[in-house]
């Protein structure tokens, strides 16, 4: 089991027992995270900033990296919709 810790508006946190994308995560949290393209790395809204555990995380993939780039994102950021977690994250929205 990890836990994916979110903070910013309403904080909290989802206690999870396989992977799981960021975005589903933070549904099961209660965390009101913004996605308008239905988590397809379209939009851009559900982007964060990993604070531990990005080892944790799925590779970037290609749609994900356009839009990062699009948004001139830092390295730390990433789209919940598109970042799996395998293990204890802690991000920020």
């Amino acid at each position: 089991m990890h836990t994916i810790r979110f903070d910013g508006k309403k904080p909290g946190s989802a206690d999870c027992e396989q992977e799981i994308s960021l975005l589903a995560a933070s549904t099961k949290a209660e965390v009101p995270l913004p996605h308008r393209c239905g988590g397809h790395a379209r939009c851009g809204t559900c982007i964060v900033t990993i604070v531990d555990g990005s080892e944790y995380l799925s590779e970037m993939g290609v749609a994900e990296s356009r839009v990062l780039k699009v948004l001139k994102a830092q390295p730390d950021q990433r789209l919940a919709c598109q970042a799996w977690a395998r293990g204890a994250v802690s991000c920020t929205y």
